[in-house]
């Protein structure tokens, strides 16, 4: 998984530097198209129900999973999602496309943050709640266990900002990475 997501990586970045006010998304896509073939990997989006590029690009009003054509805009979201090993490999960033007003730059640049936080079942994915409104369960009765960070995403990149140095260490399940 690593793997993908560094090739991910290094694909947008890539992708980022042809983002021009002359350069079609057609022509980013089959740029990316190439690097993700030439690198081992395949376009995830490509066939996925129904998608019909290698990569997503959302030009100005749109807002996510958009189809390469032969637009440009102001701002544009390129969507990398690599298959690599058994793995995808999945990451997105926008990108100013030449002279853009104020507004437009403060939209980009702007800090987002999200907590997030998956959770694993021994059984089934159904849940229900109790009628306290708030406490989830399994509809099967299968154990869970829950993992929870708050990350600070910017246009320079994402930060875990509740990791803790020594919240990780697990000493007593074989397999279990440790983090000191």
């Amino acid at each position: 998984m690593r793997a993908a997501c560094e090739l991910a990586a290094r694909v947008l970045e890539y992708a980022g530097t042809l983002v021009k006010p002359w350069v079609t998304t057609d022509e980013i896509d089959r740029a990316v198209h190439q690097m993700i073939i030439d690198a081992g990997a395949y376009p995830s989006p490509l066939g996925y129900g129904g998608f019909p590029k290698s990569v997503c690009t959302s030009v100005n009003e749109c807002i996510c999973h958009g189809i390469p054509d032969s637009r440009n805009g102001d701002i544009i979201n390129i969507d990398v999602t690599v298959y690599l090993n058994g793995y995808h490999g999945d990451t997105s960033r926008t990108y100013l496309c030449g002279e853009v007003d104020e507004s437009t730059m403060q939209l980009v640049k702007a800090r987002h943050s999200q907590s997030v936080e998956p959770t694993l079942s021994m059984g089934g994915t159904q849940c229900t709640l109790w009628d306290d409104g708030w406490t989830a369960v399994t509809v099967d009765g299968s154990l869970t266990a829950q993992f929870e960070h708050t990350i600070l995403v910017t246009g320079d990149g994402a930060e875990i900002l509740t990791m803790h140095p020594r919240a990780w260490i697990n000493q007593e399940l074989p397999g279990v990475m440790s983090y000191a």
